[in-house]
């Protein structure tokens, strides 16, 4: 299925990605818009961005990958957009999945996720096995992911304590909407993890741990949607 390019954006969290943002934005133009959310970078982040033809929104500071994306929903929804697809900014994600997110989200699928074969971290592993077990959702913490921004607008569904899309895809699950998982092969990064080494990058995951078990314990009592 060929992508309509008013129809569908590109959103991408970016910090420090000068060698893969201008690769990546080039692909992607050819089907949608592009969405860059520069969150204070350092490096040639920003002018790479703008120079190959994405749409770029510069944090005054650095807020981290969270309010990334929801600064990148927020301007998607504010430009009518219908669908949104968040890629993460290190070159691992094939562009070649895109359309066939698309395709899922033409189908009425409010979210599609990406579901990779390997997680590197031993706390992504157990991170998401407790959200298999709980919702039925392989892979919650993979960055490619597809949303029906049609749905989002008008139930207010994204907030600032989204988590990584975890809030968005475990509210989605609780109202009984189609979520799909697509299975996806991640290509190699050409330098270091922005989200951190081996112990800073399960430290990362572990808060994140904690915060969704408190927030669902705390739900449980107060008897609310995620």
């Amino acid at each position: 299925m060929r992508i309509k390019n008013k129809e569908i954006c590109f959103i991408i969290p970016a910090y420090n990605e000068e060698k893969t943002i201008s690769k990546i934005i080039k692909k992607l133009k050819k089907k949608g818009t592009v969405i860059v959310i520069d969150d204070y970078s350092e490096d040639l982040t920003n002018k790479k961005s703008i120079n190959s033809g994405a749409l770029v929104i510069r944090h005054s500071s650095n807020l981290g990958y969270d309010k990334s994306l929801l600064t990148g929903f927020k301007k998607a929804i504010k430009l009518k957009f219908n669908y949104g697809i968040t890629i993460d900014a290190d070159g691992q994600h094939d562009i070649k999945y895109v359309e066939k997110f698309y395709k899922y989200l033409k189908k009425k699928f409010v979210i599609v996720c990406g579901k990779r074969k390997k997680k590197r971290r031993f706390m992504e592993k157990l991170f998401s096995f407790y959200i298999y077990f709980f919702y039925g959702i392989e892979d919650p913490l993979c960055g490619l992911k597809g949303y029906n921004l049609n749905f989002y607008k008008p139930l207010s569904l994204i907030s600032s304590d989204n988590f990584v899309g975890i809030k968005m895809l475990i509210n989605a699950i609780k109202l009984d909407l189609k979520i799909k998982e697509v299975p996806i092969i991640e290509l190699s990064r050409m330098d270091k993890s922005r989200f951190g080494g081996s112990l800073k990058g399960n430290l990362k995951i572990l808060i994140l741990f904690i915060k969704v078990i408190f927030k669902q314990i705390v739900n449980i009592f107060q008897k609310k949607k995620w």
